[in-house]
């Protein structure tokens, strides 16, 4: 049986559109649980890394801790097994200037603890690198 040149381009029409709204299934899956991080309810968020200064290899499961200078304002998180970590800021009305850093892991010393604010804009992120290094 020869199909004709219309059913070939309805199939290959049909299955196109299939496969577009597959491909586009994950994309959406979810959407109206998304929300974008709100800086201006937060702050400036804060994220950074621990790293190991012999070979600068990622340190898991260090603990970070960012405090506004003389408060009890503060949060601790700890870095995944990348090394990495990412937290909403301190609130609208925290200048990173005044903030501390301090980042600590059971076996390692604290060697340096770094932070830059990623541009001039009002709620810049804050990164923050912290080198340990084993006792």
């Amino acid at each position: 049986m020869t199909r004709n040149p219309q059913q070939r381009v309805c199939t290959l029409g049909a299955l196109c559109t299939l496969a577009l709204l597959l491909a586009a299934a994950p994309a959406f899956a979810g959407e109206a649980d998304f929300e974008p991080e709100d800086f201006h309810e937060h702050g400036h968020p804060y994220f950074g890394e621990a790293k190991d200064v012999k070979g600068l290899g990622p340190v898991a499961d260090a603990r970070m801790k960012v405090q506004v200078k003389g408060t009890q304002h503060f949060f601790m998180i700890q870095t995944d097994a990348d090394g990495r970590f990412r937290r909403n800021g301190l609130g609208t009305d925290v200048d990173p200037e005044n903030v501390e850093f301090t980042c600590e892991k059971t076996g390692y010393r604290t060697v340096e603890v770094m932070h830059r604010k990623m541009s001039t804009a009002k709620f810049s992120p804050v990164e923050i690198e912290c080198l340990l290094e084993k006792n």
